[in-house]
């Protein structure tokens, strides 16, 4: 049985209870998927988490299992959301392509076209393409970010426009942990006829059309016992705990001067990534890794780029840009801050030798730290999404969400 429109049929969805575990449904057929999933929370891995994936449109697998927080006390239910940190940054991908569908702007168009005083330090010829591809060498900042001054963007872009880059911009990427999604929002702000930023424009121009549970800038409305609370980890816990990190990256982000450290610990300053789950945080929108999503919210986000962008006005030139992907670095995909190779892309990560994540060249998503992915393949009419508030110490194929992934593939395989 085909699980797809395809079929002529919707997929036959089989409802999964048990318990505290995992609860939810699978179609028909993709059952090992709810095995494997159950594994991380069973085994405690995962404090919680939650998957749904679509294929060709269908809603294959929608699981959710767990705990919210720490205390065990209230289960993780379907509609849940929590801080998904660098999936943000496929969402601020989502928001330019829609801009740039729209004719806000052009991926080959210089960003000092856009926004002049970026200009500063040689960063003139910096295209659109390759800032939102992490080319620009900004990923750290010289400006002191904390919970006070994360929301003054006005501040950080000027800062943003006068920084010398950390690289020659073209030459190399790196993970823009936290400035990826101020450029955007300049970007966004300065030729929207609105005015608008960032936050703004995706509420009301992708999810409320949409009608998703994905927040950039999480509204005062919202009910907080619906979020589920980040399980973090330390600085020591990347030592004691150590899995697929690279060892350079683990000991530059303890160095004070290293561009690791220089990035990645403004504003957190050793803290670790959980510092982020309060709030004040939840409420400035910060495009890089400030998102707030269910698993749902963000399956049906990307299968509307699954199915060719045409529910958010996508236009045919912008996907097949996403599908083919920016072109490397002069120098190479090492990663400057991550001190691995990494292919990033309009925003996005796009699939590469070293990380297969989808079956086609096609995908493009995010990961984020602590081991959450999101992505389409357009080829492959997927959209998939799975997020947990337990955050593990690899770097990505994080293995409680790469069971999931390799069953649901393995399922995928037996109706090709």
């Amino acid at each position: 049985m085909q699980p797809s429109k395809s079929s002529g049929q919707p997929a036959v969805r089989q409802t999964v209870d048990r318990g505290s575990w995992t609860r939810g449904a699978v179609a028909e057929g993709f059952e090992p998927v709810a095995h494997a999933f159950s594994a991380a929370i069973q085994s405690g891995a995962a404090l919680g988490a939650a998957c749904t994936i679509m294929h060709r449109g269908e809603t294959v697998v929608d699981l959710h299992g767990g705990w919210k927080d720490r205390s065990h006390e209230s289960a993780w239910a379907a509609d849940d959301i929590t801080l998904v940190y660098s999936l943000t940054k496929g969402l601020t991908g989502i928001a330019s392509a829609v801009a740039v569908s729209r004719g806000l702007f052009a991926y080959d168009e210089p960003v000092a076209d856009i926004w002049p005083e970026f200009a500063a330090h040689g960063k003139g010829s910096v295209t659109v393409g390759e800032a939102l591809s992490e080319q620009a060498g900004l990923a750290a900042i010289d400006f002191k970010l904390s919970l006070e001054t994360l929301g003054d963007e006005k501040a950080i872009c000027a800062a943003i426009a006068r920084q010398k880059p950390n690289w020659v911009p073209g030459d190399h990427s790196g993970n823009h942990a936290y400035t990826l999604g101020w450029i955007a929002s300049e970007l966004i702000h300065r030729r929207d006829p609105y005015g608008r930023r960032l936050p703004q424009f995706f509420a009301e121009e992708i999810a409320g059309p949409l009608g998703v549970d994905v927040y950039l800038g999480l509204p005062d409305t919202f009910e907080r016992d619906r979020i589920a609370r980040i399980d973090g980890f330390g600085m020591q816990d990347l030592f004691i705990h150590h899995t697929t990190m690279p060892w350079p990256l683990t000991f530059e982000m303890c160095l004070p001067g290293t561009l690791a450290f220089r990035t990645l610990n403004n504003p957190l300053i050793l803290e670790g990534p959980g510092a982020l789950d309060c709030d004040e945080f939840w409420r400035i929108g910060q495009g890089a890794a400030g998102g707030m999503a269910s698993a749902r919210g963000l399956a049906a986000l990307y299968n509307a780029f699954a199915e060719g962008g045409e529910k958010l006005g996508v236009t045919p030139e912008v996907m097949s840009l996403l599908t083919q992907g920016h072109r490397y670095p002069r120098k190479g995909l090492k990663d400057q801050v991550l001190t691995a190779n990494m292919y990033y892309s309009y925003g996005f990560e796009k699939p590469f030798s070293e990380w297969e994540y989808a079956r086609t060249s096609s995908a493009f998503g995010s990961f984020a730290v602590g081991g959450s992915l999101a992505f389409c393949d357009p080829q492959d009419s997927v959209a998939y999404a799975w997020i947990t508030n337990k955050l593990g110490t690899g770097k990505w194929d994080d293995p409680r969400e790469k069971l999931v992934r390799d069953a649901f593939y393995a399922c995928l395989e037996d109706f090709s």
